[in-house]
């Protein structure tokens, strides 16, 4: 019965029409009155009192005497379950005042037969101990209206009838098929299931054997196995309800934006096309938002342009694009695919800094003294031409005189710009120096870079190197977004900030406490950035050093945006936005539409000695910098943007999975670099890649685990197991569509060898 008064609302009429009639009527209504507002049949009328009943029970009513009434308690609210992982639940209120007072998480005990995308009642209560302050959390009530649930899974097909096992961990159930007919496709196929009735009964037995079983049918086929090239990409897009396919009415505008830059565009614009100017980027990037001039000035300071593509003047609030821009909120990169937030003909068209052509462009022109401060700046609209397209490893090469013997040719070329990249490279390391004094965490995480075969086959995984080149770039993106940040704060006008809270003090204690296991002292409360800096750069080189900085990471609160300035407690920055990136993130966008606001006053193009505060209540301020559509647009971006890194971060692990899959049987020389209850994560030498040996499979002993000291000690004390020790490892078991990769243990572990040089 618990599952049956929670299952979805079929009525002959809408729940939207009576709550209105009841929002009309605050003192309340009758039940004949409302049946006579509804103009309800006889069947009507039962379903409208049993409606009413159950709205009652689930606290969004309330009866007073004879008369229903809308509940005045904000415990209890309608909104639209939204789950990413199994464990990643949130609830999105429908009332606009609601949401933009922060998350609110969902217990998977407290869904309550709801889905993702299920209309839902639930009450509303404080954030469990230890949550970051405001948040809160939900508990479904009734689940009012069923979205529409696709599931990617692999078809199986047995004797008497076909099932679907799930590959999304949001819904961890097998779906029987409605049809008997599941041809053209054959057993083992990927395919993407419509569910149309959803489960009462625990999940865990295989499709024709359980009971109660959810049911679908195949809307959908992807492909013959879930390890073919691009299929990992395709089913991660599903899962994680990734805007993939541009509309008609999209790609339409964009079709009809010059592909070039008109004289009439750069009208008024200040002309810096005879300033020397690059951008850097990846070797792989196809667009480019931002590029870089620089200049010595006679007095030693530095003018520093920080150029980035000017989106709003083709992508107008309110049209097709704009819209598809906001529902996507930022691209998403997959190691050899993008899902791009604007169509190609601007992300890698007339948007994109592409050297040699004129660019429209928004400019941060700072003049930056030889101790890294900023002593003027100016935001204008402006129009560049890039003289090249520079790539990491190029700068990184000229800097370094890597190419004088082994590429000639391309020392020649860039010789001209070499005492360019020189100037970048010392402003840079004068801008680290400011941010490590103020206390800037700077972790030292490096990400996976995947190399493939000419079948597109995962053919190796190395650890991407982090050069200076990376470090001009991230240093004067920095200092460009806190100049912006910091000149729209004191103009006074609403903004989108990009915030990074200070952690919550039940996680600075968890973390202080493992710290502590590993030799480290690390402040239990009220701790601070430098105490966060401190402490990574003594981790440098240190066994310990990945599985602190993990945790440590770990112990932070996420970076978000929000239209309320509170700083950022990672780079130690008073006031902080993203400007830099409007091709590929929404938030930016919407700060350079603020900024064209500001243009039509030219005493607001900046000017650090002299800001006034215009008047915001002006009838042409736009939709886009009123509070509370931005503090909206803020919570939405963020959404996505987590969104994006669980996507991102899935592909990465999944395509590791299916490169070790092949390697079944093979040994690994690895460190441990973490050690739990359940067993230890070794991270291999020759792959940037790790793996799990379970203590379940460790059968020469019975290992018991020591929380204090982070250890794994066998029963008869011959063998013990802690981070840093060296083990040789075998490939066991890979499970290419979990992600999980199960090693072995073949030999007795060796010491590190930096803690055999301290104990001599």
């Amino acid at each position: 019965m618990a599952d049956e008064k929670r299952s979805d609302l079929t009525l002959p009429f809408s729940l939207d029409q009576v709550l209105e009639e009841l929002r009309e009527e605050p003192e309340g209504l009758p039940l004949r009155e409302l049946g006579k507002r509804l103009s309800l049949s006889r069947e009507g009328q039962k379903a409208r009192q049993r409606l009413l009943g159950r709205l009652q029970g689930a606290g969004l009513l309330r009866k007073s005497g004879q008369d229903y009434q809308l509940s005045r308690s904000r415990r209890v609210q309608l909104g639209q379950i939204r789950q990413r992982r199994r464990k990643m639940i949130q609830f999105i209120p429908e009332s606009p005042e609601e949401r933009v007072k922060g998350r609110i998480r969902v217990e998977p005990e407290g869904l309550g037969g709801a889905f993702d995308g299920d209309r839902v009642i639930a009450t509303i209560s404080s954030g469990p101990p230890g949550s970051p302050e405001g948040e809160r959390s939900a508990r479904v009530e009734l689940v009012v209206a069923r979205s529409r649930l696709l599931i990617t899974g692999r078809l199986r097909q047995g004797f008497r009838q076909s099932w679907v096992e799930s590959l999304d961990e949001k819904f961890p159930f097998d779906i029987d098929l409605e049809s008997e007919e599941v041809s053209p496709y054959a057993d083992g196929w990927v395919v993407v299931v419509e569910v149309t009735s959803y489960p009462s009964g625990p999940a865990g037995m295989a499709g024709p054997h359980r009971r109660h079983a959810p049911r679908g049918r195949i809307v959908e086929g992807l492909g013959s196995s879930s390890t073919a090239p691009g299929m990992d990409i395709e089913i991660v897009i599903r899962k994680h309800d990734l805007p993939h396919i541009f509309p008609a009415e999209v790609l339409e505008e964009a079709a009809t934006i010059s592909p070039v830059v008109t004289s009439e565009q750069i009208s008024g614009r200040l002309d810096l096309r005879g300033l020397p100017t690059v951008t850097i980027d990846g070797e792989a990037a196809r667009d480019f938002d931002d590029a870089i001039s620089l200049q010595r000035r006679s007095d030693g300071d530095f003018e520093l342009g920080v150029h980035i593509a000017d989106v709003s003047h083709y992508v107008r609030a309110g049209t097709p694009l704009d819209f598809e821009a906001q529902l996507r909120g930022t691209s998403v990169y997959f190691p050899e695919r993008a899902l791009p937030m604007l169509p190609e003909s601007l992300s890698n068209g007339i948007c994109s800094l592409n050297p040699q052509v004129d660019r429209l462009t928004i400019s941060a022109l700072m003049v930056i003294d030889q101790s890294g401060k900023v002593r003027s700046y100016q935001i204008r609209e402006s129009v560049i031409r890039s003289d090249e397209r520079m790539t990491y490893t190029a700068v990184n090469h000229l800097l370094r005189h890597l190419v004088q013997q082994d590429q000639p040719d391309l020392a020649r070329r860039y010789s001209a710009l070499l005492d360019l990249f020189r100037t970048m490279e010392e402003l840079a390391r004068v801008l680290i120096g400011v941010r490590m004094r103020r206390g800037a965490i700077d972790f030292n995480l490096p990400e996976s870079v995947f190399e493939f075969d000419d079948e597109g086959r995962v053919a190796g995984v190395l650890k991407a190197e982090r050069n200076i080149a990376h470090r001009i770039i991230e240093e004067f993106m920095l200092l460009a977004n806190e100049t912006v940040a910091g000149h729209l704060e004191r103009l006074g006008v609403p903004s989108i900030y990009r915030i990074h809270e200070a952690p919550t003090p039940q996680r600075v204690l968890e973390f202080a406490e493992l710290a502590r296991a590993y030799g480290h002292r690390f402040p239990a409360a009220d701790a601070s950035s430098q105490d966060y800096q401190h402490l990574s750069k003594r981790l440098e080189g240190r066994p310990e050093e990945r599985v602190l900085s993990h945790a440590m990471l770990r112990s932070l609160q996420r970076a978000r945006y929000s239209v309320r300035n509170e700083g950022h407690f990672g780079l130690a920055a008073p006031v902080y936005t993203h400007f830099t990136s409007p091709i590929r993130r929404y938030p930016d966008l919407l700060v350079h539409r603020i900024l064209r606001e500001l243009f039509r006053d030219s005493t607001h193009w900046g000017d650090s000695a002299r800001v006034s505060t215009p008047d915001i209540s002006r009838p042409q301020w736009p939709r886009t910098i009123r509070r509370t559509a931005l503090e909206l647009m803020a919570i939405e971006a963020s959404e996505r943007e987590r969104a994006a890194d669980a996507a991102e971060a899935e592909i990465d692990e999944w395509r590791k999975a299916v490169f070790m899959a092949e390697r079944i049987g093979e040994e690994f020389a690895g460190l441990i670099i973490q050690v739990k209850e359940f067993g230890l994560f070794v991270e291999l030498d020759d792959v940037f890649i790790e793996g799990l040996v379970a203590v379940r499979h460790m059968t020469d002993d019975f290992y018991r685990y020591d929380a204090r000291t982070h250890t794994l000690t066998g029963a008869n004390g011959r063998r013990r197991f802690k981070i840093g020790d060296r083990v040789k490892v075998r490939v066991e078991r890979v499970d290419p569509d979990r992600h999980q990769i199960d090693l072995a243990i073949v030999d007795a572990p060796q010491k590190h060898r930096s803690a055999r040089r301290r104990r001599r």
